[in-house]
């Protein structure tokens, strides 16, 4: 547990360094102060509107997941406190967490970013753009099977306590309450999908693309979404999904994007989960035939 925690701090902080000591003093010794303005980074995400107080609000995201890094080490130390009654209670206090990051965001572009535009959320000229989210989620599938089949997974499960699954997943694989069922699904294919990109795409990666340029923006969101989940197994799988949505995000000029490929990649899980629950007898067949069990 302690090398995971070490690895996932090290991931924490190369984003840091990257955003911190890289991309904000970079953007300040380039631009600011200077005669000419900076330029307008090419791509159909509009970065207009966003600017230094933007510093701030990332920097207190970067502060916020900080601190629930370090509340999970003290957590894991007692993970039968987690599968007490308590879980029910926990699941609504995540769906809160998830609530009040899209507020702040919001708060943070209050009046200086028009949302519709700025994330593309127009209905009616972007609906068509979510047609190929299923698609990339079998692609992420089909990297995550590679990872199996290479040894990836059993490669790192020498180093880890556990299985390496993710607490969501293994709290979706061992309840029975119907209440904590409804609420995981909530939570994870509602709650997640709008929340994390609202924050990760939406905020993160325009500010940064605004400041370093597309490429920092795509590899400093990415490993950032797979550090925040902190778990050592997923932070690869994670850090290229992070890739992707954000790739997504840039190739469509709409969040809907990124929600709906999150949305399906979850929700996949959550099915597969459920249903290898009540039949355990698949486990083996799935196994056979698909190569791994999806445990992200």
């Amino acid at each position: 547990m302690d090398l995971e925690f070490k690895v996932i701090g090290i991931a924490y902080a190369i984003c840091a360094g990257i955003l911190f000591l890289g991309v904000v003093p970079y953007y300040a010794v380039k631009h600011l102060g200077g005669e000419n303005a900076p330029p307008i980074p090419k791509g159909r995400v509009p970065v207009r509107g966003f600017g230094l107080p933007d510093i701030v609000g990332v920097s207190l995201l970067f502060g916020f997941y900080a601190g629930l890094f370090q509340l999970s080490r003290f957590e894991a130390a007692d993970s039968e406190l987690a599968a007490a009654e308590g879980l029910v209670y926990g699941l609504m206090f995540n769906f809160l967490l998830q609530v009040l990051q899209i507020a702040f965001v919001l708060l943070m572009l209050f009046r200086r970013v028009n949302l519709a535009e700025a994330f593309g959320l127009r209905w009616r000229t972007t609906w068509w753009k979510l047609v190929y989210a299923p698609a990339v989620v079998l692609v992420m599938w089909a990297f995550m099977a590679v990872l199996d089949v290479v040894g990836y997974n059993d490669w790192l499960g020498q180093f880890i306590e556990g299985d390496g699954v993710q607490e969501s997943v293994k709290l979706l694989q061992e309840t029975t309450d119907p209440t904590v069922f409804i609420l995981m699904g909530v939570v994870a294919c509602i709650g997640a999908p709008l929340a994390e990109e609202v924050v990760f795409r939406g905020y993160i990666y325009t500010m940064v693309k605004k400041m370093a340029g597309l490429p920092f923006a795509v590899i400093l969101s990415g490993l950032l979404f797979g550090a925040v989940h902190m778990n050592l197994v997923a932070v690869l799988p994670l850090t290229v999904l992070g890739i992707l949505l954000a790739l997504s995000y840039e190739y469509t000029g709409s969040l809907w994007a990124p929600i709906a490929i999150h949305f399906c990649f979850n929700a996949a899980t959550v099915a597969i989960q459920t249903l290898l629950k009540f039949n355990p007898e698949w486990i083996e067949e799935f196994e056979k035939n698909a190569g791994f069990i999806p445990l992200w």
